[in-house]
């Protein structure tokens, strides 16, 4: 495992070696701020942002609205809460 390990470490060190231009980092990496790629970086971390709290507004629209269609069920004195969601015939005064 050990001599692995030696062997890629010395690959790679011939590899930079051998090719010295392809270890410069990128203008991204490099830190070019006038470069398309920043700006396009930039966007995508908003755009990613965005999505992420619209996807949160959706999930408390959801919650809201399942609570309000259960309050209205609730509420609904035709629904018997014992028998599911069943509607029922209400009469005063009749033993059931």
């Amino acid at each position: 495992m050990m001599k692995k390990n030696l062997l890629r470490l010395a690959a790679g060190l011939a590899v930079l070696l051998a090719a010295p231009g392809a270890a410069w980092a990128c203008p991204v990496c490099y830190g070019a701020a006038d470069n398309a790629m920043i700006d396009g970086a930039k966007a995508s971390v908003l755009f990613m942002g965005a999505l992420v709290y619209c996807l949160l507004g959706a999930v408390v629209a959801v919650v809201f609205a399942l609570r309000r269609r259960v309050r209205n069920r609730l509420a609904d004195p035709r629904l018997d809460p014992h028998r599911g969601l069943e509607l029922v015939q209400h009469t005063e005064g009749v033993a059931r």
